[in-house]
């Protein structure tokens, strides 16, 4: 589960973070939107796919 957590965490966040510095480069509060939106949802996210994967049959 924390691997979902932190691979989704991060792409979360250095989309919000690079994101908006590569299309609004004049905003200077661009980079928050990656530290406390979209990495915290991002991790959540992960979570809840970590922990609906684990749920599942395994498939051989």
């Amino acid at each position: 589960m924390l691997k979902w957590g932190a691979i989704l965490g991060i792409i979360g966040f250095l989309g919000g973070f690079v994101g908006p510095v590569i299309f609004t480069p004049e905003a200077n509060q661009g980079p928050l939107l990656g530290i406390f939106i979209t990495g915290p949802l991002g991790f959540v996210l992960g979570l809840i796919v970590g922990f609906v994967l684990r749920l599942l049959p395994e498939r051989r």
